[in-house]
Formats: structure tokens, sequence, C-alpha cells
């Protein structure tokens, strides 16, 4: 078999991330593990008692801020070592063990916000003025007071918060069973030969050239999930029922109502930002087309949509990737780009390479007080150069905020979140096209354009109607089954590719539980926002618009201390309103426009 993964246990310490920074052993994990035990009871003495004085309310921010921290820790460090071998028992034990501590703290510290909220805001007005260090704490005051209707009694947030883990538990099956237990057939090129499909393998073999390798590389991915349909189908209901379940406890209208609500995100953001990307899919319809005539091709398929269409792939190997990202970044300033370098090699902030076990795709993590971390399985290629970029862009986000923000203020949404990843691809790609004016390089940096704004404009756009219509159905009593979703997947794709695909409706139905992202809560449509206004502010760098640079480093350092859109629009973008996806759809129409000349 020509692509094979190591084991955990045999990849070269400097390819991977170092969480001695966490905890120097496992053995010191347990120590602090073991101390959280007892120490969570610290909050319980201002139980009943926030409203008693100034000095008692900051008091209590301080202690809860460095409880925090310490929980946090401690999970993440479970997290991260478990997600590089899903299949050692030891560290699932560890994960699961630590967050049923977790589970305790939320419990112990669910009374602090309805206790809050049983004092008049006139009275919190006062008591911040009267001590200085609660300034702090302004931003999180005014949420809670903006969260006044749906928060309950001290009681039932505190059996809420308990509620917690095994309302958990089709997260955590999920991910077990996609990253650790199923087993998927190899896939054979051309000439016969055998490769492993896995989650560390299935990006590389959809970029092959060979047909006969994606085709079948598709078809056993697709077919590993569809053996477990049933199941998978009983986790998302479930996920589903659990996003219901918190909704209507806290009083919201609806499950995506109240998702939205956390990060106070109205609605009709959500439904104009589906409206505008289904009103500009003739784009996308054309792109296949063009795709499918420089394939010399009568219809397209799924495993067609990330074939090379350059003459020779560029390789990419990891220092080189350094190198162009921090390139590409250079507008942001030495400082932002010697702390890129740094945490992408001597740092040993990413862990770069695929093994046996390891959980699938790519993410930014960590805890405050300590760097942030990379999880990823580099391939050597422009698409996980860009990968990279991506996740540097969480990273220095993290970063910067925990940086200038205190543990309560430095948590950004995932609406905020989005915006910087996707800020640090448009970066480094307009880099790479104006450095390289050679035609296949060229093509090829379009084509890792194209698989980005297709996650993004295109797939995540249509798992996001896919993802409120399984919860209003839900919420009105219907049963989520395997084939129902499926059948409502295909019915989206079918509109989104238009009449350039030859559609195989099962393997297409079931793409629903290859994402995680399904069990995040209406995550996904923060994809499109993100990159919309990732490139609108990356169009304004690039010009050498004055002041440009400092308002966006801004952003970033803002952390969780304002609303995102309140962020956003200081660094001038609007996300009420379409421009920016207009933006952003005009810039994938002039990389369409450029593969269109570049292919004939």
């Amino acid at each position: 078999m020509t692509l094979t993964l190591p084991h955990r246990a045999d990849v070269a310490p400097e390819y991977t991330w170092s969480l001695t920074d966490l905890y120097a052993t496992p053995t010191d994990w347990e120590t602090a593990y073991t101390a959280m035990q007892h120490d969570i009871q610290q909050i319980e003495p201002f139980r009943g008692r926030l409203g008693e004085s100034p000095a008692v309310l900051l008091n209590m921010f301080q202690t809860w801020e460095r409880l925090g921290m310490l929980m946090y820790r401690l999970v993440i460090y479970a997290r991260l070592d478990s997600d590089t071998d899903t299949t050692n028992q030891t560290r699932t034990e560890r994960l699961n063990r630590v967050l049923g501590l977790a589970t305790r703290y939320f419990a112990a510290t669910s009374f602090i916000e309805p206790e809050l909220l049983e004092l008049e805001p006139a009275t919190l007005t006062s008591m911040v003025a009267a001590a200085p260090g609660l300034q702090t704490y302004t931003h999180f005051l005014d949420d809670v007071q903006r969260r006044r209707e749906h928060v309950r009694s001290a009681e039932i947030e505190a059996i809420v918060a308990q509620a917690g883990q095994p309302l958990g538990t089709p997260w955590n099956a999920y991910q077990v069973l996609t990253d650790g237990e199923i087993i998927f057939r190899p896939a054979h090129d051309s000439s016969g030969q055998a490769h492993e499909v896995a989650q560390g393998t299935i990006d590389a073999l959809l970029l092959d050239a060979d047909r006969t390798l994606r085709k079948s590389a598709w078809e056993a991915y697709a077919d590993g999930f569809l053996q477990v349909k049933n199941t998978q189908a009983a986790l998302l209901a479930g996920n589903v029922q659990s996003n219901i379940f918190y909704a209507r406890v806290h009083n919201f209208a609806t499950a995506r109502q109240a998702a939205l609500f956390a990060n106070n995100i109205p609605v009709a953001v959500f439904d104009n930002l589906i409206d505008a990307c289904n009103r500009h899919l003739p784009i996308w319809h054309r792109y296949w087309h063009i795709r499918r005539r420089a394939l010399g091709l009568e219809k397209l398929e799924v495993c067609d949509i990330f074939a090379p269409l350059a003459s020779a792939e560029t390789p990419v190997p990891y220092q080189q990737a350094v190198d162009w990202i921090c390139a590409g970044l250079q507008p942001l300033g030495d400082a932002y780009v010697q702390v890129s370098r740094a945490g992408m090699t001597s740092g040993r902030w990413v862990d770069i390479y695929p093994n046996r076990g390891k959980r699938n795709g790519a993410y930014s993590n960590g805890a405050y007080g300590v760097h942030p971390y990379i999880l990823m399985s580099y391939t050597d290629n422009l698409e996980s150069m860009s990968t990279l970029a991506h996740e540097l862009g969480h990273a220095l986000h993290s970063y910067l905020s925990n940086e200038h923000q205190t543990f309560l203020n430095a948590g950004y949404t995932i609406f905020a979140a989005e915006v910087a990843s996707n800020f640090n691809q448009a970066m480094v790609r307009a880099y790479l096209l104006r450095e390289n004016d050679d035609p296949a390089f060229q093509i090829g940096v379009i084509e890792e354009a194209m698989r980005n704004f297709h996650r993004y404009l295109f797939l995540m756009p249509i798992l996001a109607q896919f993802e409120r219509t399984i919860h209003e159905r839900v919420e009105h009593g219907e049963a989520l089954t395997a084939d129902g979703l499926g059948a409502l997947l295909v019915g989206l794709f079918n509109r989104s590719y238009g009449d350039a695909f030859a559609i195989d409706a099962e393997r297409v139905g079931i793409t629903w539980a290859q994402f995680v992202h399904m069990y995040m809560n209406f995550y996904v449509y923060q994809y499109a926002s993100g990159i919309a206004a990732a490139n609108a502010l990356a169009d304004r760098v690039l010009a050498g618009e004055e002041g440009i640079v400092e308002r966006y480093l801004t952003f970033l350092q803002a952390g969780g201390s304002r609303y995102p859109l309140d962020a956003l629009a200081a660094a001038g973008i609007d996300m009420t309103s379409p421009e920016p996806i207009d933006r952003a759809f005009a810039v994938l129409e002039g990389f369409v426009n450029r593969l269109d000349e570049l292919t004939r």
C-alpha cells in the first residue's frame, strides 16, 4: 500500500506538539486533577453574597477566573492528548474523567448568573463604579443583563449544568465511532495498487490525478459511513434533541434562535446569509462546467471536485509552507510574523503529520496562559499549506486575545474566529499569485482557493440549511432517520450542483455523517460569514488602506470583550448587510474567470 500511517508512538517528537507546556508529565496532570476536585469548592463561599459589597463581587470574579483557567487547562490537555490517538483507552479514560469534573465545575459555578440577575442593574452599576477592578467585567455583566429572560433559577441552572455530560454523549460517541472504529476498505488506483483510506489520507486521495483512485477512495469513504448510517442518525438525532432541550429550558422559541443569541447574532443574519449564497449559485454552476470541460468529462462526479487541473502539482514541504505563510502575512508587521514562525517551528504549537487513530480534520485549541495548539495532518501540498495558514489565524487570534484580555474576556465567538482564519488564507493566497506567474502554479493556487471557497461558500451553506431543517423537523415532532436525512441533503446538493453532475444519491446523501460540525449547534453558517468578512478585510490590507492593519489587530486583540458584530463594525465590516457576502462572491467569480482563461 502506498499510503500507510505510522502508529502514534512512531512519530518523531519534533513533528508533534509539546503538551509538556501544559503539564510536564501525565503524573503532573493527575496531581492537578486531584487538587481541582477539592478547589472547585472555593467558589461556594460566594453563594448568596454577590450583592454584599463590591469587594466580595470582585473577589468572586477573581476566584472564578482562577478556577476557570485551571479547569480548562486540565480539559485541554486531556482533549489534545486523546485527539492524537483516539484508540488509546488510557487517554480516552483520562478525557472522560476530566469531562466529568468539568460538569461538577459548571454545576458549582451555575449560581453566579442567576444571582447576578437578582441584583438591580443600578446596583451593579454602582458596585462597578465603587471598585475599579470590576470595570474589567463590564461587558460580561452587560451580557448577563442581555440574557436576563433566558437565565433560570440557580437550582435549575445547576441541574442543566449537571446534564451537560450525559447530553454530550452523542458528540463523544460520534468522535469515537468516526475517528477510531469505522474501518474503510482500501482504495485501488488504475494499476490495481491498494491505498489505505482513513481520516488522515482521504483528502490526499481525493486530490490525486488518477480518477480511478479518486472514485474508489470516495466510494470507500462514503461506504464506511453508510455501514453505520442508522447509528449515525441516532447520534445526530440525540444531539439535535439536546440542542432543543437547552433552548426550551432557557425560554427560546427554537434551537437556532438560542444558538445565535449566545453570540448576539440576529436570526435575520443567518437567513440573509443563506439567501445570498443561494442567489449566487449560478457562479458555482459556471465553475462546475469549466471544471467538467477542463477534465474532459461528460459529467462530473463528486470525486472530481478536487481533481487537479494543473499540469503538475507543486510540492510544498512543511518548511516551505512556513516560509510562504510568513511572507504572505508580512503586511501585518514583524511582531505578528515572528510569533507565527516560532509557533509553527521551534515553539512546537503544531501536531503536523497524520498517524493511526488521530482525530480527523484540523483545529486550533489551547488554554489561557499557555500558547495555542494546532492539530492537522500535513501532506506536503498547497491544500495543507492553506490549512496551516487557516489554523494559524485561529492560533494568533487566541494568542493576541489572551495577551490583551482577562480569562473571562478572552474567549471570542466562533463568528469572529472564522474571520481570522480565512484572513490568513486570503493574504497568503494573494502573495503566491503575485509572486509567481507560472500558469501551472497559478492554476494550483486558484484550485486551492476554489477548494476553500467550496467548503465555505458552497458546502457549509448547504449543511447550514440542512441543520436548520432537521432542527425544525424535530421541533415539530418529527423523527430523524438515516434515509430521511439522506434524501433531504441530496435535494439540497442537486440544486447546488446543477446539471454538470451525475449524482450517486446514496453516497452523496451520507455526507451529513462525515462532519463533526453537525454536532456543534449551528456552527457551519459562520464559515460563510467568516470568509466574507475576511476577504473584505484582506482586500483593504492589500490595498494599503490607512489604519486598516491596526484596526484588524485591534479586532483580534478584543477577544470576547465585545460582541462579534460590534468588533467587526469597528474594523469597518457590516455583517448585517449583504455587502461582505457579495464581495466574497466577487472574489470567487474572479478566480472562476481566471481559471477559465488558464484552462482553455
